[in-house]
């Protein structure tokens, strides 16, 4: 909204810039030719920026709690009756006739050998020791003899050699150990066991079979019927109110202030020398600058001429 009256007001402002420059450059160079110049209104037209308010409508998002309905699962108990079957064992007792093993004790006659001791007379050879040993003469060396005898003769021919070398020896007594036993018949006396066959009355155990009323104890198999409660969670929708926050977007009237250039025209107060004038320039761009009017006149002078 704000960029189409600036542009309106560049292109008027450049139209009536290049309208306006060669009467300001004829007035350049006309006062450049005059010693006293005089002051003129010139009426100019210019674009000027004007401020001005403008309503509009804009979209604001806003925050706002509403409630809506929700649902949620809930587990809820309830209560259920069923019908159940029980079975019970019960005892029932019965007379019934069944034969029956006992075991009776039943004397019998039986020999059994026992055992007896009896005295006899026996007549055995008896082992009597009668010697030992003796004692019995041998011939030992004489050692405490010999340490006190002669050396021996060293000449082999000499007759009584062997008998100077021979060692000395002594009788000594030393006792031979040699047993002597003698046997003799001895009468002796000893108790021998006997075994003596004997008849007598022993128990034995025997099992007999016999019909006899007996208890049993039968288990009988009784159903009842009976109800039961028992609870049960069962799952449920539940609607409830929950709250949340929703953004929103609300149209809201706003008052701005814009900016926009507004063509007017202004009294302007600029030099003007042309009645005054009796000398022409004596410049040699004189002729060219009466003759370089226009909108880019200022420019090809290079800004010397008719100064």
């Amino acid at each position: 909204m704000v960029r189409q009256p600036v542009r309106l007001a560049l292109l008027v402002g450049a139209i009536v810039a290049t309208a306006t420059a060669p009467a300001q450059a004829t007035h350049k160079s006309s006062s450049s030719c005059c010693s006293s110049p005089t002051m003129r209104t010139v009426q100019v037209t210019e674009c000027v920026p004007e401020t001005y308010k403008v309503k509009r409508t804009v979209n604001r998002i806003e925050c706002r709690t509403e409630q809506y309905d929700a649902v949620k699962c809930v587990m809820v108990p309830e209560e259920r009756v069923r019908d159940c079957v029980e079975v019970k064992c019960v005892p029932v007792m019965k007379t019934e006739r069944r034969k029956v093993c006992k075991n009776v004790t039943v004397y019998e006659d039986r020999t059994v050998c026992k055992k007896e001791w009896k005295t006899v007379t026996e007549t055995c050879m008896k082992k009597k020791l009668v010697r030992l040993g003796h004692w019995d003469c041998c011939e030992v060396p004489a050692h405490f003899a010999n340490l006190f005898s002669k050396k021996c003769c060293s000449n082999p021919c000499d007759p009584c050699a062997p008998q100077c070398c021979a060692p000395k020896t002594r009788t000594k007594k030393k006792w031979v150990h040699c047993p002597e036993y003698q046997y003799c018949p001895q009468t002796v006396c000893k108790k021998v066991c006997v075994s003596v066959p004997t008849v007598c009355k022993v128990p034995v155990c025997k099992q007999v079979w016999e019909e006899c009323d007996v208890q049993v104890c039968h288990m009988t198999r009784v159903e009842s019927t009976r109800q039961v409660k028992y609870t049960v969670c069962v799952q449920k929708q539940v609607t409830y109110k929950a709250t949340r926050t929703v953004r929103v977007c609300v149209p809201t009237e706003e008052e701005v202030t814009c900016t926009r250039m507004v063509a007017r025209t202004v009294d302007r107060q600029v030099a003007d020398c042309a009645p005054a004038c009796t000398t022409s320039c004596s410049s040699p761009c004189d002729t060219g600058c009466g003759r370089s009017h226009g909108l880019f006149s200022r420019f090809r002078s290079n800004g010397k001429c008719c100064r």
